[in-house]
């Protein structure tokens, strides 16, 4: 596969590497602060493509039980450099194919990892998300709408939303974003999706 194969974990590889990362924002988004202030039971979260890991500490001081997953070496190793002991958290593996071990999940934290899948994987992307899910589990954070003329990112539409999330999930919560990168300004929205 080409480095410029955003599902292969050269792509990221090479960025991360390189320090290439436009989509990190070097913390935990100011949205996620409230959505964990009132989570009266925290339960088991996932993290799927974490990335730099910062949300990872914040879920775990909110109380809840944190598996976050990467298949790029470059990102782990980021990851456990800015989370210390909280390295045990991450994974290697790739989400679609992953055996969480028939665990499920009670919220699944979505950051810029939707965005970054092919269109053509978006079925499995929400077939994945419902099978790992508990029934009334929230698929939880920061999704990004609009176009782009060279993904990735691939922002959705309206009209894609719908399709990738009306069979399995109910939007509960959708909300604008106030602290966005650069990159992704105007474009990215709190939303959280129930599990039907």
């Amino acid at each position: 596969m080409p480095a410029e194969d955003s599902t292969e974990p050269d792509f990221w590889n090479s960025r991360y590497s390189a320090g290439r990362m436009p989509w990190d924002l070097g913390g935990v988004p100011a949205a996620l602060g409230p959505f964990l202030a009132r989570a009266r039971t925290p339960g088991r979260v996932l993290i799927p493509g974490c990335g730099s890991g910062y949300e990872v500490q914040a879920f775990h001081d909110a109380g809840f039980e944190v598996t976050a997953i990467d298949f790029s070496p470059a990102a782990r190793e980021r990851a456990g450099r800015i989370l210390g002991p909280l390295k045990r958290c991450v994974i290697a593996g790739d989400f679609f194919t992953h055996d969480f071990g028939g665990q499920s999940f009670d919220v699944i934290y979505e950051r810029t990892f939707l965005c970054s899948l092919p269109l053509a994987l978006r079925p499995a992307y929400a077939k994945r998300m419902a099978a790992l899910l508990k029934t009334g589990g929230l698929l939880a954070g920061i999704f990004l709408y609009g176009e782009e003329a060279d993904p990735p990112p691939y922002p959705l539409g309206e009209a894609q939303e719908h399709e990738i999330f009306d069979d399995s999930f109910e939007l509960i919560e959708n909300e604008p974003v106030l602290d966005s990168l650069p990159l992704f300004r105007e474009m990215e929205r709190w939303q959280e999706w129930r599990r039907k």
